[in-house]
């Protein structure tokens, strides 16, 4: 058989009263009830917690502040704890800001200082480097053995045609693009004078295959 959830136990009136003021000074920030009970884990019902803060704001130990129809509820100003052997008249308004200068500047050699390290962490290792360096000498090798292969197979009797192909190509695609021309003047003089409702078909009608 399964165990009874245990309620929580909650406080009221006084008790609840010193709950909520220790909190509210250990955070030192300003809540809404609600936020105020749900950080309590519920150890003050909701109009307990509404009396004491009704309470607390009577003896003047609480401040509050309305916005709309919620209520924020923040303890009063605190005076900062400092230790015995720091001398605060030394923390001018100007001194605060020098150190907030050198604050940015460190955080700038920090974010630079990360970036090259994670620069190097990207780099690949010593053990890497050379496995690297071995294959590329092993792949610059084996084009080398190829090309002497090439070499050796070379016929200067193969430059010969192979230039003669490469003239050919070049005469071919100059023909080529002057009879492209050609063929454009002579679609447009169509137009001009027969004056075809469709011309693709006109084209295909007479075997010219055409593609504008």
């Amino acid at each position: 058989m399964a165990s009874k959830k245990v309620k929580a136990v909650q406080v009221k009136g006084e008790e609840a009263e010193q709950l909520i003021e220790e909190y509210l000074v250990a955070q030192y920030r300003p809540f809404a009830i609600n936020d105020i009970i749900q950080n309590l884990h519920n150890k003050v019902s909701k109009t307990g917690a509404q009396k004491a803060l009704e309470s607390l704001e009577a003896q003047e130990r609480i401040i509050t502040k309305t916005f709309g129809k919620v209520v924020i509820y923040a303890c009063k100003e605190q005076e900062l704890a400092v230790a015995e052997d720091i001398d605060m008249e030394k923390y001018t308004l100007q001194f605060l800001s020098e150190l907030r200068s050198e604050l940015n500047e460190v955080e700038k050699d920090k974010n630079a200082v990360m970036e090259a390290w994670h620069k190097c962490l990207k780099e690949p290792s010593n053990e890497e480097l050379v496995r690297i360096i071995k294959n590329n000498e092993e792949t610059t090798k084996t084009l080398e053995k190829e090309l002497q292969a090439l070499e050796a197979k070379w016929d200067p009797a193969n430059e010969e045609a192979i230039n003669q192909m490469v003239q050919t190509g070049d005469f071919l695609g100059k023909e080529l693009r002057k009879r492209s021309r050609y063929l454009k003047r002579l679609i447009s003089l169509i137009k001009d004078t027969i004056r075809p409702t469709n011309m693709t078909e006109l084209l295909e009608s007479i075997g010219c295959e055409y593609r504008s």
